[in-house]
């Protein structure tokens, strides 16, 4: 199946994909994840005044309005470029989790998010089963006479040194909630962890008696996180958007240095061995594409085809993108698995981005539990 996209979305693209192929060069990315930069400034303040920060949320509450299919496009294109901003982890997880919160919390922290003026980043997990439950789950909060205290610790938050807030998941007593807290709070350490991924540094953030007061209580999530899990498969949706912009890159990369590498007196695209790879690639890029655009353009409030479609995708792109990134190694041969090409980029974003919230074997169990309900 394939969608047309509006002559709106068309615009949408092209500028992102002008914008963008000005300002990034890859062997530039190559030089700035070596240097260990955490966040390009330059790169997310256009991003910022491109407004692509609000472009998703309703006018109601500060927006510009546009769809969630409109806004998706931007991720495609983010994916194919790659840039070293948080636009995943602050304009799309933490904005919908503010977007879920209580009204009070909603107007006073998404202005600063959706403006570019503050940084959120989800924190959420704690070990690599990326599963939530009383075993998983030990950050916690209890009772005191001015709110609650937090403590615990949480692995894999990303741009966590560059977040001016995070959105903790922590328990109190039987049921999870998510607390905000701000990085200057008392009691706060973030320590730069190595991430496979260099364009989406992680951190490791503890929490130790951090007072929480009771209007930076986000959400109280019911016994089956409903509430998160409709922002999780959101973000899954957008996320193989970036999966399949990423293969495009792969596949896109692949053809022109295929036309261009001269093997035995000829250019290696004319042997069949290195058709059969990027036709292959091509074949299961068009049905990613399906597949992400589907999971997109289902509507959000029915919530049982939203998680069936983001759980689909989150399952297929992952896969192609791990697959298309490594066929991509194999036809630039020696020089694909040299720090000088960007090929390794795409291939550690491929294997980072396929364990975002669970991997392919996991969503896969949650489809066939929702097909056996």
């Amino acid at each position: 199946m394939q969608f047309s996209l509006t002559d709106l979305q068309k615009e949408i693209k092209e500028n992102a994909e002008k914008l963008l192929s000005e300002k990034i060069d890859p062997l530039q990315t190559i030089q700035k994840v070596d240097k260990n930069v955490r966040i390009d400034e330059d790169l997310w303040k256009l991003v910022i005044e491109q407004g692509w920060l609000a472009l998703d949320v309703s006018e109601d509450d500060g927006g510009l309005g546009f769809s969630t299919v409109d806004a998706s496009i931007l991720s495609e294109v983010l994916g194919y470029y790659m840039p070293i901003i948080p636009l995943f982890s602050s304009g799309i997880v933490f904005k919908q989790l503010v977007l879920h919160s209580n009204d009070e919390l909603k107007s006073r922290i998404l202005p600063e998010i959706i403006s570019g003026e503050k940084i959120g980043s989800f924190a959420i997990y704690e070990n690599d089963k990326y599963e939530i439950n009383s075993e998983n789950i030990l950050t916690e909060l209890s009772s005191n006479d001015s709110g609650f205290i937090l403590n615990g610790k949480k692995k894999y938050v990303l741009f966590g040194d560059s977040s001016d807030y995070f959105a903790v998941l922590a328990k109190l007593g039987e049921s999870f909630k998510f607390v905000l807290i701000d990085k200057n709070d008392n009691g706060v350490k973030i320590e730069e962890t190595t991430s496979l991924d260099q364009t989406r540094p992680m951190c490791e953030v503890v929490f130790k008696d951090v007072e929480v007061s009771e209007n930076n209580m986000m959400i109280e999530l019911d016994d089956e996180l409903s509430q998160w899990n409709k922002v999780k498969h959101l973000s899954l949706a957008f996320l193989s958007m970036e999966q399949v912009g990423g293969s495009q890159a792969c596949l896109d990369m692949s053809t022109e240095y295929a036309k261009e590498r001269i093997q035995f007196g000829r250019p290696i695209g004319s042997f069949q061995a290195i058709q059969h790879i990027c036709a292959n690639m091509l074949l299961q890029i068009e049905s990613a594409k399906s597949v992400a655009y589907s999971s997109v353009r289902v509507d959000s409030q029915d919530l049982v085809e939203l998680e069936m479609s983001a759980l689909m995708a989150k399952s297929y792109c992952s896969e192609v993108f791990n697959k298309v990134a490594g066929d991509n190694i194999q036809v630039h041969g020696g020089i694909g698995f040299t720090w000088e090409h960007p090929a390794h980029l795409y291939f550690k974003k491929a294997k980072s981005d396929s364990l975002m919230f669970g991997t392919s074997k996991s969503a896969r169990s949650e489809i066939a539990n929702l097909i056996d309900i």
